[in-house]
């Protein structure tokens, strides 16, 4: 992998691990008023899915110059599949551990470490990617 790709992928892990507290924090407060798990993630990950798309447009692919209403159709495809895999995973590791908050946590994160690979990749090689700069002149 090229310098240049690692370095985006540095910053999408800190976008994403920034959105990953914003999430926690609002999971952990919509669970603790007894919302039902999945709702609680559900919530969460709407809220952190808004905040990932500005941050990774603007400063991990500094896509700017693509029009918003070309990448959010994309975005919303590739999130769609990395949040749904994060979610399947949140709900079977919930289901081995128990019903606890601290298990429920657990299960939250390890749904986050599924999405990781699958919102990079998407959002590289298709909803943020730019022209090659050779192109662009």
């Amino acid at each position: 992998m090229k310098k240049e790709k690692i370095w985006k992928f540095v910053k999408f892990c800190f976008v994403g691990g920034t959105s990953a507290l914003i999430g926690l924090i609002f999971f952990n407060i919509f669970f603790l008023f007894s919302l039902n798990f999945v709702v609680c993630v559900l919530l969460s990950m709407a809220i952190s899915i808004i905040y990932n798309f500005s941050m990774n447009r603007n400063v991990t692919f500094k896509a700017r110059k693509i029009s918003v209403k070309n990448q959010v159709w994309k975005y919303g495809i590739v999130y769609s599949i990395s949040q749904g895999a994060s979610l399947f995973t949140s709900i079977t590791v919930r289901s081995l551990l128990g019903e606890g908050i601290l298990e429920a946590n657990i299960a939250v994160i390890a749904g986050i470490a599924i999405s990781i690979p699958i919102g990079f990749f998407g959002s590289l090689l298709w909803a943020f990617k730019t022209k090659p700069k050779h192109l662009n002149s």
